[in-house]
Order: C-alpha cells, then structure tokens, then sequence
C-alpha cells in the first residue's frame, strides 16, 4: 500500500465517531411534511347565505387547493355527512366529485360516525365508485368476506416526505349491518398498532381522531409510539385554534366545522420529537365585491346542480315526517293558537318569524339562483315542525305550517288543545332559538335583545 494511503486511512480511523459518518447521513434532514387539512364538514357544501360574509364552502377550498400549492398532501377528516338521510346521500355524492378533483385530488379520507350514518351498501358503493380515493377507518376490521371498502391507513409521498394517515372513527354502523358484515370496533391501541404495521422508519405518523378533543387527548398522551400529530375531528369546536396544542409532547390541532377553514400544518420529527414549525389556519371567505371571485367556476357547478337535483328528486318530501315528535303529540297551526292566546299571536303576526317563508320565496328568486324552497337545509329554519311527524311537508299540503309559528318554538300543541291544564307547552330559551340562530346563521345575534323584538306570555 502506498505510504499516503496507509496514512489517509490512519487518519480516517482516529477521527472522532460522528465526523466519520458518510457525507449523505450527515446532510440528512429530519422527516418533515406539510399537510392541508380539513374535516367536520357536516353536510355544508357552501355557506347557507343567511348572514353576511359567511366562510367556507367547497368550491372556495377548491379555488384555494389550486391557486397556493404550499402544501404536500391534502388530507380530509371525514364526517362528510350528519344524519344519514336521502339528503345527506346527495351531498356525499356532490362532495366526493369535489374531493376526486383531478387537479387537487385528496390523498387521504377519514370516516367518521357521521359517514357511517348513511346506509351502509349506499356508503360502500360511493366508496367504490371513487377509486383515486382512499378512506381510512384504522378502528373498523370486519371478520371474512365481503370485508370493509375501507383501508386501515394510508402512505403519501412526495419527493422525501413521507406520511402515515391513521384514522379512529369510534363509531360502529348501524348494528344489523355490522352483524351481517362481522364489523368490530377496536380499541384505540389495537387499531394503532395495526394502523402503524410496517410503517417506514422516517414516515411521520399522523392519526385523525373523531369525537371529543378530550379523545384526540388521549391518544396523544396514550398511545405508543407517539403519533407526531394528532388531529381533532370534534363537532364542537367551531373554529381551529390559534396555534397547535401540545398534548405531552404531541402536536394536536382541529379543523373546526363545516368546512369554513382549512389548516396548513408543517410538522417535523426532530431529536426530541415532533414539533409544528409552520402552522395557518385559513378562512376561505368571499369577495364583497364578488361573491364568486374565489371559488373553482367548475365545482360550484357542481354544487349548483346538486341544489336542482334534490329539487328534481323531491327530497323535501322525503325529508318531511322521518322523525317522531318528542312528545307524540301532533303540529296543528297557528290558527289553533289564537283564540286562548290572543295577544301572543298578534305579537307573532308582527314579527319577521310570521314572514319566514316569504323571506325563503323572495331570497330564491332575488339572490340565490336555485330553488331554496326545495332545500331541507333551508326549510327548517323557515316553517313548523319539518322533519317530524304532522309537521310541514310543503306549501301545497300544510301551508298553515309556512313560517315560524307558535309550534317550532313551543312544540307541537294538540294534546295541549285537548286539554291545556294537563300538557302545557315548552318553554322558550335561548337553546331554543339557538337551533336556527347559531354562531354562523346569526353571528350577532343576541338573545336578550331578540326577545324583546317578540316578548309574549
């Protein structure tokens, strides 16, 4: 051996541990992504429009998934849908072609409880027909065949980012469907575990967690080895946080609802853990000048035969009456009202909740372009008693449940016609009036004041 080279490899071989590690670990980076984040939809495929700059709504996230591209991987939460009715069935529809866009496809889909609301066969074909999506329930197995359209977890890459997507719906379907397809609910470590087999070494592990923020808090300070980002799917937190939560060492962030944000997350898994180095939660909000100037003309087309379609399907038929009245008894009109209660219905005849179905009527024709009349969404918030038993089917078969009467607020009055001392009606507070004036539907609205507008005894 020449005499340089013996003293070449002398030196190499006395120097210190980490100075003789390959030039390629040492340049080396830690694993890092960053996420589009979403989830909580609720059924909101734009906002309701009853209030001024509203937020949200899938064409806006489309416009904005296209026009900043400062994100690896664009991930959904789930909880597309609420209650499982044939409406709900027409939005998954809609919103899955959104979410299948060929320009901003999603990576990655969470189901939640209020996914698997739906009919499950009516679930599994949307699943199938939307093949370019993947849906991650890391909690549900089924025991043999037919199995689930579900996948336990996901792997995203992208150039060196790499991402795990675990998800725990902890919900089961309905129970004769999960009887019939052997469906099982696992527990959180269970479902981890099996969600993380074979992961890669510098993959991130990123776990969305349906149901309470407490949950999500849990699993962040629980499960082994620790995810480094836990997701709140929670349909209370109405708006994401200011900054990400540290949960014992655990980033742990939430989208809020209705799809009125997306979140833009960069996480990184360093020495000591992971830790958020980049965080923007983003309103998709309008143009007061424009109200279409920041949404994807093609998907709010989309959205827009969706509102002609559940016209064309007479879902507000089939919404109506699905529902018990809590009480059993029945919805009988204002008319039933006014004779024992006299001042009370003039104090309602004079107030805006008297014209509730106008308003609809005239907002159709002024404002939104679709008929609103037609939309269960917009319905209930404008007549009596839709959605239960004897309550309002449409103008034509019970037009004395057009508006806001007496009813929607005190409930449904027959028993109480046939005999006040013994039932009398519900009182009203503000959870009552909440139901329609909420935090986006009425941002400004005040109850004290509200009631001075209709005070009545």
């Amino acid at each position: 051996m020449p005499a340089h080279a013996a003293l070449l490899l002398l030196s190499c071989a006395a120097l210190p541990a980490f100075l003789a590690i390959p030039p390629a670990r040492l340049d080396r980076e830690p694993p890092r992504a960053t996420l589009r984040l979403s989830g909580e939809l609720e059924g909101r495929l734009e906002p309701c429009g009853c209030a001024s700059g509203q937020v949200g709504g899938l064409a806006r996230r489309s416009y904005r998934n296209q026009q900043d591209r400062s994100y690896d991987f664009l991930v959904e939460g789930g909880d597309l849908c609420v209650d499982g009715g044939p409406l709900d069935e027409l939005k998954l529809f809609t919103t899955l072609n959104i979410l299948d866009d060929r320009r901003a496809r999603y990576d990655a889909i969470g189901v939640g409880a209020g996914d698997l609301r739906l009919p499950f066969d009516v679930l599994e074909g949307y699943v199938q027909s939307f093949p370019e999506l993947r849906f991650v329930a890391s909690d549900l197995a089924a025991d043999g065949e037919p199995g689930l359209p579900f996948v336990p977890f996901v792997d995203l890459a992208k150039d060196a980012h790499r991402v795990r997507i675990a998800s725990l719906a902890r919900a089961t379907p309905v129970a004769e469907v999960a009887a019939a397809r052997g469906i099982r609910l696992l527990e959180p470590t269970a479902a981890w575990q099996r969600a993380l087999a074979g992961v890669a070494d510098d993959a991130l592990r990123v776990l969305l967690v349906h149901g309470s923020i407490d949950a999500a808090r849990a699993a962040a300070r629980e499960l082994q080895p620790r995810p480094d980002l836990v997701v709140a799917i929670d349909a209370t937190e109405h708006e994401p946080p200011r900054a990400p939560e540290l949960v014992d060492g655990v980033p742990l962030v939430h989208p809020g609802i209705r799809g009125r944000f997306v979140v833009d997350v960069t996480i990184e898994r360093g020495p000591d853990g992971p830790r958020v180095t980049d965080y923007e939660a983003i309103p998709l909000a309008g143009s007061g000048d424009r109200p279409d100037r920041f949404e994807d003309a093609e998907m709010r087309e989309l959205v827009l035969a969706h509102r002609f379609e559940v016209r064309d399907d007479d879902t507000r038929a089939r919404m109506a009456e699905r529902r018990a009245t809590a009480t059993g008894a029945r919805y009988t009109g204002n008319a039933s009202c006014a004779g024992c209660h006299t001042d009370a219905f003039i104090a309602w005849q004079g107030s805006k909740h008297a014209h509730a179905w106008e308003t609809l009527e005239k907002a159709a024709e002024d404002r939104y372009g679709w008929p609103v009349t037609h939309y269960p969404d917009c319905i209930a918030c404008h007549t009596v008693g839709y959605g239960e038993v004897s309550g309002f089917v449409d103008p034509e078969r019970t037009p004395e449940l057009r508006g806001v009467g007496c009813e929607e607020c005190h409930g449904p009055g027959s028993a109480h016609v046939d005999d006040p001392a013994a039932h009398p009606l519900g009182r009203i507070d503000q959870s009552t009036c909440r139901r329609c004036h909420d935090f986006e539907q009425s941002p400004t609205f005040d109850y004290e004041q509200r009631w001075k507008a209709i005070e009545h005894r």
